[in-house]
């Protein structure tokens, strides 16, 4: 897994990262069984806040047909976090899996240089 910092000196990551998929969307679109046609369908990176087993975390995954692997955490601060994870509650499907609110996007997205802060 990468550092932070590192992410940050990987253009050719960050310039990928998609930011409108959702957990939930990325799952259906790559999942063995999906109904989605394959063909054309890139790997894709995209962060979520993981919840998994009470953990807050915000991870950047990078997802193909085959599998998933985490790139980096992110550093958020953790009221941005916390605040997400209780409005995501009940809605973490795949389990432990919440989209980003968007507090938490534009953090990420002025933290990487993508935009202001």
């Amino acid at each position: 897994m990468l550092s932070w910092q590192e992410l940050k000196n990987r253009p050719d990551i960050v310039g990928k990262i998609d930011w409108e998929i959702t957990p939930a969307q990325a799952f259906e679109a790559y999942q063995i069984k999906s109904t989605t046609p394959r063909r054309g369908l890139e790997k894709v990176y995209y962060f979520y806040l993981s919840t998994w087993r009470g953990e807050n975390k915000v991870l950047l995954v990078q997802r193909t047909y085959v599998d998933s692997q985490e790139v980096a955490q992110a550093p958020a601060p953790a009221d941005l976090v916390e605040a997400a994870a209780q409005e995501g509650e009940g809605q973490d499907m795949p389990r432990g899996q919440l989209a980003l609110s968007p507090a938490l996007r534009q953090w990420l997205r002025a933290e990487l240089g993508l935009e202001k802060g």
